[in-house]
């Protein structure tokens, strides 16, 4: 009997000793256990709900689950409950383990990849290898800096260790897990290395300077672009990148590069640009100066990998977008002509134009798809056109040369030429060349500086231009040169407006209401930056009222304060605004300055507190029934109009937004000389009174033409006729501006 009872015996020894041996390694695992070490191990619950915020649970949502009895780590009862709740439990292959058993991270890596095949049909998760170069510690999460680019995390910052890389899981731009420690080679692409000595690196990449102890001696490695190799945490090898070309940078984009001499060549989107005399620096694309700079591109194939900036710009020439009659940048078709024998560039093949020869573009563009036509004078005096297609001029001639390119939209045209040129047909064309020549000297300045700060941005940079020739920007070359306007830009020559070491963009409008404002007007996020902008007085009696207050402004603007430019017909106007009617265009108008700038139209239940929900907006207010008045500045502008609905209210801000309600409810403008415009689409400036009368139309006095901000130019030619000069004119609108030379300003910024 006891012999064969032995069997069972042993049997449940066994099972006593395995149970306790079990116990022993679930509590050496629980003793062993550290929520900040990554451990191929074990996989922490924080971990697999980070990975698992693609489901239809949400982060809370997860968090409350999760809670209640579970442990930090997953287990094989953990594992097995949320395969159920997520309704994927039949169809997902797993080795069943220990209730208590922790689920290894490889365990896991399996199982996921099998939850994100079934349930991430949109595949927002990407597994992405990454080089960690740096980490860097924000509020509740850790930016992880990589070779592949910066992604946030919120996980511990202790599973990561720089210079090693790791499989991970990428949601957008969230580092949400971790697969495992990877083997694979990592390289850094397109570094400029600084220095390399016997026993460490310097290099810069995505904005920073890095330092890499070496395992090896390294026999040669000059600085420059290249490729960095990393396994293991070990740098295993430097591929230095050699093939360079030069020239000027005519365009870009998002995916191609216009170089002169080369035409457009593809880049990657991510383009580094570095910055190789004095300190070497890394710099943005936005820093390279279309057609005034010495620029160096590193390729590799046919690809533009990276540039090189050699030496600061030399400006010398704009570049000016030429819109088309409808306002826009690109035009269904070129016609050109030159008033001498020109040369005809597109790609490598130049051929001559006889003087006054129709060209048409388009016939050489379809044949040279992603080239451009570039029509050059022959002789300095030679003038371009735009023609129709009979051959009639239909502009101004222009200097320089003229380039049409072919888009998706159609052609577009620029007209690249000297500075200097360019300012010669801005300033009749921006002011009356029968002004005083010291007037003409402050347009000059201002002008100038504008246009270098628009150079520095190139805001159309992806047509191959550095600004257009509208009132966006500038108006250019609706009035040819005239010898007064070539007089005051070559006595001011290269003179630009300076504020606390940096260029300034020097705004300027037609005329004052006896006042100048402050950039409060904009609702700029940053008032501090535009503090060369002051009110400025221009009554001769130079008397400086605080305008803010309703009553104060109205009997201002109604009286007739003698000024500099109270001559003017705009100094003083005045309309009636009916709400009869308006309320459909005025909420399309809203709508479309919303979409620009949330901020500065804002919506309102009647409270005039409880923000309203703007895509129901226009339906749930119903129709305007007032209007008024909420703040002005110390100069009078209004800074906040309300618009009161049936069922809710609006605020709009900045000059721009409020002229233009204003204006469409406005038949017509009477002027102080008695004229009038009829069909106006916007108010002629911002200080205004909104009175209601008893008809319940709204009476608007006001003054002035334009923004308001910096320079009134009749303002500027009644101070010229009273015998100041145009650096006194400058220093009266502008605060603490210096007047400086743009030859002699190497190194400095633009505001």
């Amino acid at each position: 009997m006891k012999k064969r009872n032995m069997p069972k015996i042993s049997a449940v020894i066994l099972a006593v000793l395995i149970c306790v041996f079990a116990g022993i390694l679930i509590g050496k695992l629980k003793e062993n256990y550290d929520p900040e070490i990554f451990s191929e191990n074990y996989i922490s619950v924080d971990e697999v709900k980070q990975e698992l915020i693609f489901t239809v649970y949400s982060q809370e949502e997860w968090d409350e689950w999760f809670e209640g009895g579970k442990k930090d780590y997953l287990t094989g009862a953990v594992l097995d409950e949320l395969l159920k709740r997520l309704g994927v439990s039949e169809q997902i292959d797993f080795s069943e383990k220990r209730k208590n058993a922790a689920v290894s991270r490889t365990e896991w890596n399996q199982v996921y990849a099998q939850i994100l095949a079934f349930l991430d049909m949109e595949q927002s998760v990407k597994k992405e290898t990454l080089l960690v170069l740096n980490r860097m510690e924000m509020e509740d999460q850790t930016v992880l800096v990589t070779n592949q680019g910066d992604f946030y995390t919120k996980l511990q910052n202790t599973y990561f260790t720089d210079w090693v890389s790791y499989d991970v899981y990428i949601k957008e731009d969230q580092c949400i897990g971790i697969a495992q420690v990877s083997e694979q080679e990592q390289t850094i692409e397109n570094a400029y290395l600084k220095s390399c000595q016997d026993e460490k690196i310097s290099f810069l990449f995505a904005g920073a300077v890095y330092e890499k102890e070496l395992q090896e001696r390294w026999i040669s490695c000059e600085p420059g672009v290249c490729d960095l190799v990393f396994r293991d945490g070990a740098l295993t090898a430097i591929k230095t990148k050699q093939d360079i070309i030069q020239g000027q940078m005519l365009s870009y984009d998002d995916s191609e590069i216009e170089i002169e001499d080369y035409g457009r060549i593809h880049h990657n989107g991510k383009l580094p640009v570095y910055q190789t005399y004095g300190d070497v620096s890394e710099k943005s694309i936005s820093d390279v100066v279309l057609g005034n700079m010495n620029v160096a591109y590193v390729t590799a194939g046919k690809e533009v990998c990276a540039i090189l900036i050699l030496q600061p710009a030399d400006i010398k020439n704009i570049r000016v977008l030429l819109l088309s009659d409808d306002g826009t940048n690109t035009r269904s078709d070129v016609y050109l002509k030159c008033s001498t024998n020109a040369d005809i560039t597109c790609g490598d093949e130049t051929k001559s134009a006889g003087s006054e020869e129709l060209l048409h573009p388009a016939d050489t563009l379809t044949m040279a798809p992603g080239k451009t036509f570039i029509v050059k004078p022959e002789s300095e005096d030679g003038k371009i056109y735009l023609c129709n297609g009979n051959g009639t001029a239909v502009s101004n001639g222009y200097a320089g040369t003229i380039e049409v390119r072919s888009t998706e939209n159609g052609y577009t045209v620029v007209n690249e030429l000297p500075l200097e040129e360019y300012l010669y047909a801005v300033v009749p064309s921006e002011m009356p060349s029968s002004f005083s020549p010291e007037a003409l000297k402050t347009q000059a300045v201002c002008a100038r500086s504008y246009a270098y700060m628009q150079l520095m941005r190139a805001d159309l940079a992806a047509y191959g231009a550095h600004i257009n020739d509208s009132t966006s920007y500038q108006v250019y070359n609706k009035v040819e040169k005239t010898k007064e306007s070539v007089a005051a830009v070559d006595a001011t020559c290269g003179q630009v407006l300076t504020w606390n070491g940096k260029v300034v963009e020097a705004y300027y409008f037609s005329t004052s209401m006896g006042y100048t404002d402050t950039a409060e007007i904009w609702n700029v996020d940053d008032p501090s930056s535009y503090g060369y902008l002051k009110k400025a007085c221009l009554n001769q009696a130079d008397a400086d009222i605080d305008l803010s207050d309703e009553t104060a402004f109205s009997k201002y603007i109604k009286s007739s304060a003698d000024g500099y430019d109270s001559d003017i017909r705009y100094y003083r106007w005045f309309a009636t605004a009916d709400l009869s009617d308006k309320t459909e265009t005025v909420n399309e108008i809203l709508a479309a300055r919303h979409s620009i700038s949330p901020k500065n139209v804002l919506y309102y239940e009647s409270d005039g507190t409880t923000e309203m929900d703007v895509a129901a907006a226009g339906e749930k207010m119903g129709a305007i029934t007032g209007m008024s008045v909420e703040a002005r500045s110390s100069s009078g502008s209004i800074l906040t109009l309300d618009l009161t609905y049936e069922c809710g209210i609006v605020k709009i801000k900045t000059e721009y937004n409020i002229r233009k309600i204003l204006g469409c409810m406005v038949k017509k403008i009477v002027y102080a000389d008695a004229t009038e415009s009829e069909n106006i689409t916007m108010l002629p400036s911002a200080f205004s009174t909104v009175e209601k009368q008893e008809d319940g139309t709204y009476l608007l006095s006001g003054g002035g033409y334009g923004h308001g901000l910096g320079m009134s130019q009749n303002g500027a030619n009644g101070m010229a006729k009273a015998g100041m000069g145009y650096q006194d004119i400058l220093n009266y609108f502008y605060q603490d501006i210096t007047v400086e030379t743009i030859g002699e300003m190497e190194g400095k910024e633009t505001l």
